[in-house]
This record gives C-alpha cells, sequence and structure tokens, in this order.
C-alpha cells in the first residue's frame, strides 16, 4: 500500500474511512464498529473473541462466528477490497499502517513531543505536539464516540492523553517563547490545559492505545 491506495481511518473526530481523496461510507453501528476496532490495533490482529465483545457486547448473535464472518465479507466489500481484512490465526488483521489511523498518529506524535520536551528542546516540541493537538480539532479532552462504542478504556486513555498534550504544548510554547498560539493553530486554547492527571491515571497515560 503506497500513495492514495493507503486505506486512513479518522477517529477523533467525525469518524471516516477514506482512500486518497476518496471517502469511503461505512453504514451501519455495527460495520463501522468493526472497522473501528481494527483500526485501533494498527495493523495487528485481533482475536475473534474480541471483536464479538466489542460489536455485540451482551447481545451475541446466534452462530457468532459466522455473523462476525459475514461482517467482514460486507467491510471488504465497503473498503472496495478483499485483501484490505485478512483473515488470520484465531482473528482478523486490517491492512492499515498506525501512521494512517489518527488516534495512533496522535499517540505517536505525543510521546515523540514529550521526548523531546524532556529533552530540553521545546522549540521541536511544541511543533510536534501542536501537530498532535490539531488532530483533535477543537475538542481535546472529549472521549472518541466511535472508539467509546467498541474499546472504552481506549477512549478514555485517549481523552487522558490529550489533556496531557495540550498542557505539554502550553509549557513547550511557553518556554519557546510562542505563548499559546504556534504557527497559526489556535486549537490549543479551547481547552484548559492546567489540570494534570495524577497517580495512577497519569501512569495509564504512558500507555499506547494501540489495542490488539
Amino acid at each position: 500500500m503506497d500513495g492514495d491506495a493507503r486505506l486512513r481511518v479518522t477517529l477523533l473526530g467525525a469518524f471516516q474511512a477514506s482512500r486518497g481523496d476518496a471517502v469511503l461510507p461505512v453504514p451501519g453501528a455495527r460495520l463501522q464498529g468493526l472497522l473501528v476496532r481494527l483500526a485501533l490495533a494498527g495493523g495487528r490482529a485481533v482475536e475473534q473473541g474480541i471483536l464479538l465483545d466489542a460489536i455485540w457486547a451482551e447481545d451475541p448473535p446466534a452462530g457468532p462466528a459466522h455473523a462476525l464472518q459475514a461482517l467482514v465479507s460486507r467491510l471488504r466489500r465497503t473498503l472496495g477490497s478483499a485483501g484490505d481484512v485478512a483473515q488470520v490465526a484465531g482473528g482478523y488483521r486490517l491492512e492499515v499502517g498506525a501512521a494512517d489511523v489518527d488516534a495512533l498518529r496522535f499517540e505517536q506524535l505525543t510521546a515523540a513531543g514529550r521526548d523531546r520536551l524532556r529533552a530540553g528542546d521545546p522549540e521541536a516540541a511544541a511543533a510536534v505536539l501542536g501537530e498532535a493537538v490539531a488532530l483533535w480539532g477543537d475538542r481535546p479532552g472529549a472521549e472518541p464516540t466511535v472508539v467509546a462504542a467498541v474499546a472504552p478504556a481506549a477512549a478514555t486513555r485517549l481523552a487522558h492523553v490529550s489533556v496531557e498534550a495540550v498542557a505539554d504544548l502550553a509549557d513547550a510554547a511557553t518556554a519557546y517563547g510562542k505563548g499559546w498560539e504556534l504557527d497559526g493553530k489556535t486549537a490549543v486554547t479551547k481547552v484548559d490545559p492546567a489540570p494534570r492527571l495524577g497517580g495512577k491515571a497519569a501512569a495509564d497515560t504512558d500507555r499506547p492505545v494501540r489495542e490488539a
């Protein structure tokens, strides 16, 4: 997969699947849930049982394996390629890279920005953290709805990490002498960056959202 052939999935704002400039409609909560849960794994395999729990929760279908297989077939048709969803031992894998799933890209950028901030390079930190926070638009701190529907713990962690990212961006921008505004991006002004997480919650934000 390269160029415009790559599948991209947006989870932090309005849910969207796309390939190049083409938006791929994904109708229905269960079909969306399957795509979201697979996308969160960033190209790694997800066990069948995890997918069943995420999509059907406490109301499993009769013949769950067959129902999941049928839903996967629908998703392949929706995405336009049978190769987009591969069946592997014990589960399924979405052919997508972490860089093409905005939630996972956000985590990568946030970690990189924190590393630069801790290394004493606030200019580089501000640039990277600004890019990370921009992925949330005007809603940092809110749990992504489509993620919460299939992976509540991941949605909570993402929300926590976004608050920390805004605070880190404020620290970096201040140290760099840019105040709140970074290259014309002002999304960070729309949430209060002051609260910092402590204890277990803070430790949880250091763990990646990517779930298999």
